[in-house]
Order: C-alpha cells, then sequence, then structure tokens
C-alpha cells in the first residue's frame, strides 16, 4: 500500500484523486489502483495529486459507495464481523 497523502517539493500537503470519477483514492495498490466507483483499474502514475487547500472538504472517498451494511457487496475486505454459521 502506498500513502494516499503526500508533500510536494514546496513542503504543501497534497491528496490522491481519482482521475476516472474525481474523489479522493482511499488505497493505492501495486501494480493497480481501483477506482469503486467505476470498478475500473488504472496505473499507479495516472493518480492526480492536488492540493489538499484546493479539493473541497465534501469531496467524499472513491469507496464511499460501497461502504454499508451489506456484507454481500461490500467489496472492503472484514468490514464486517463474520457470521457464524448455524448447522442444520
Amino acid at each position: 500500500m502506498f500513502n494516499t497523502e503526500r508533500k510536494n517539493e514546496k513542503g504543501e500537503s497534497e491528496i490522491a484523486i481519482c482521475p476516472l470519477c474525481g474523489l479522493r483514492v482511499e488505497f493505492i495498490g501495486a501494480p493497480m489502483v481501483r477506482c469503486y466507483s467505476t470498478g475500473e483499474t488504472y496505473e499507479r502514475t495516472n493518480v492526480r495529486w492536488i492540493k489538499k487547500s484546493k479539493v473541497p472538504i465534501e469531496t467524499g472517498y472513491d469507496v464511499e459507495n460501497i461502504r454499508g451494511n451489506d456484507s454481500v457487496h461490500d467489496f472492503l475486505p472484514n468490514a464486517h464481523k463474520q457470521v457464524d454459521e448455524i448447522e442444520a
């Protein structure tokens, strides 16, 4: 995993923005990054880095729409507690 926030050469904080959906990137994996909003993947070099001060506060993460109470459709591993199986 790679950091989704970094300092530029001027010492300003920059955050990773998905080039596909325009939301914040929560996970940068190797070798590809997945946009959870669109389901597409792209190269790590295509991540857009924008100064944190220029990104609107209401800009959410690209994984927000898949976090929920539905353990079947939630793509994040270990997002839900394991349900004990009941033997019949």
